[in-house]
């Protein structure tokens, strides 16, 4: 023990001595689907999954589901070669929810057959505009005394929810490849606002995310350096 009480004693001062610099490197993050890249893909159809039995489903100006549909056409295009297929006019979707989707086989297969599609990327999608107001309790130092105490203070907090369950089929067997949920909460800051413009900031918050599943991407990350 004394051995190691005298090498630490010599290794903290000379680390405290080196020099220490920060750097940023590029991590390569490989796809949730390994792919050639060039895959004749199929996009929907997607479907409005419905809330939970104490949440209503809200009323809006656009379609949720489609209007997703096109945003992801849109990515797919600017960030892969993949080849994107046109859509079929009058496709409904085989169910009214996620669940009942990834057990119609065969729908997919057909769809596969028809398009010629590689791959088929559908699943469920729901917007909301979230009003998360309420108490929270919070500690604060008395000016008086100098004692702290704890106190409830009204913290109103509303913005935009995605829950998108993404869903990749294989065009050939209409098997379930992937399956990928994707959630994220964009606060404002104030009550004015335009939906459709909320719903797709938040898109943008997910891009990454969305992107990852089909080409490889990088992740910025800080290493520290100890230096001479």
């Amino acid at each position: 023990m004394r051995g190691v009480s005298w090498l630490l004693a010599v290794l903290v001062p000379a680390v405290a001595l080196a020099g220490v610099r920060e750097v940023e490197i590029s991590l390569p993050v490989r796809p949730k689907l390994l792919l050639t890249g060039h895959e004749r893909v199929y996009l929907g159809p997607f479907i409005r999954e419905a809330p939970k039995a104490d949440v209503p489903q809200q009323k809006l100006g656009f379609d949720v589901a489609q209007e997703f549909e096109r945003y992801l056409r849109r990515l797919l295009r600017r960030e892969s070669k993949l080849q994107l297929l046109p859509p079929v006019e009058g496709l409904r979707p085989p169910a009214a929810d996620a669940l009942a989707l990834a057990r119609a086989t065969q729908f997919w297969r057909e769809l596969g057959s028809q398009t010629g599609a590689d791959l088929i990327v559908a699943g469920s999608v729901d917007f909301q505009v979230q009003d998360r107001s309420g108490y929270k309790t919070e500690e604060y130092v008395s000016p008086i005394d100098g004692r702290t105490y704890y106190r409830q203070v009204l913290v109103e907090q509303t913005g935009f929810a995605y829950d998108i369950l993404l869903q990749v089929y294989d065009g050939r067997t209409g098997a379930l490849l992937l399956e990928q949920p994707l959630k994220d909460f964009q606060e404002r800051a104030d009550r004015s606002f335009d939906e459709f413009t909320g719903m797709f900031s938040n898109l943008y918050a997910l891009e990454n995310q969305l992107i990852g599943i089909f080409v490889p991407r990088t992740v910025k990350s800080k290493r520290i350096l100890f230096t001479d």
